[in-house]
């Protein structure tokens, strides 16, 4: 029997199996953002828990390669806002082809960047701009066990990143009936079930980050977020660096 555990919280995941598929959500923004980047272009995004790691690999790269000084950028936020000296805060409506194609993008956001990097196995990154890509993903996987892993805010769970676990376990339980779920995972799969038939941007406006988007005047972000199954793209995780999964090996 195949498994499917959801954490609510990086914190709360035990070590996660080195053989089995784990999926990073951070629905605002972290893993929206960068399901948009790769789709615009972006060779690949390298994710940092720190300012300072980013910094330094930035500073790192141009001492090593010079002359690339222009396929570089930084991206992202703290606390909404977006960080001093980069590039791109974290919406993803920045991220465009004409700003991202074939460049390196090295990114560090409050919470999503963390749960990435809490991640092992096959790591997918998800969100629900990507949901049915992730879910085929998946699926050809055929991995016995998928821990979705929630990013949370500042070490409180989000309706945001469980109502997307929900979706996920739903998906894939009606391909398969072959999981086991643990208790977090039935209870977003409900969760989800029961709150489907509403808009997703509502749902997403009244959510813990929706209400701090709402606060930091950055809606755009919530109905960009909500744009379910828009992206037909997969990023995933490998050796510091993430690419979309058509990309490896490499």
């Amino acid at each position: 029997m195949k498994k499917i555990d959801v954490y609510p919280l990086p914190d709360l995941a035990p070590e996660l199996p080195i053989n089995g598929v784990s999926v990073a959500v951070d629905v605002l923004r972290a893993t929206t953002t960068i399901a948009t980047a790769l789709a615009a272009g972006a060779e690949k995004v390298v994710p940092f828990e720190t300012v300072e790691e980013t910094l330094e690999a930035k500073r790192v790269f141009l001492a090593r390669r010079p002359e690339d000084r222009d396929r570089v950028k930084l991206g992202g936020e703290r606390n909404a806002v977006p960080i001093d000296g980069f590039d791109f805060g974290n919406s993803p409506n920045q991220y465009v082809p004409d700003a991202l194609a074939g460049k390196t993008l090295l990114f560090t956001t409050t919470n999503g960047t963390r749960a990435i990097l809490s991640c092992r196995g096959t790591v997918l990154l998800a969100a629900f701009v990507n949901a049915n890509a992730v879910v085929e993903r998946i699926l050809r996987e055929e991995s016995d066990v998928v821990s979705i892993v929630c990013a949370g805010t500042d070490g409180q769970y989000t309706e945001e990143d469980l109502l997307l676990a929900g979706l996920l376990v739903d998906r894939l339980t009606l391909r398969s009936s072959d999981y086991a779920l643990n208790v977090q995972a039935e209870v977003s799969r409900e969760q989800w079930r029961r709150q489907r038939s509403t808009p997703l941007v509502e749902l997403l406006k009244a959510s813990r980050g929706g209400q701090n988007l709402r606060k930091a005047k950055l809606l755009r972000d919530v109905a960009d977020a909500a744009k379910l199954d828009s992206l037909d793209v997969v990023p995933e995780f490998r050796v510091g660096e993430i690419k979309l999964d058509s990309a490896f090996p490499k």
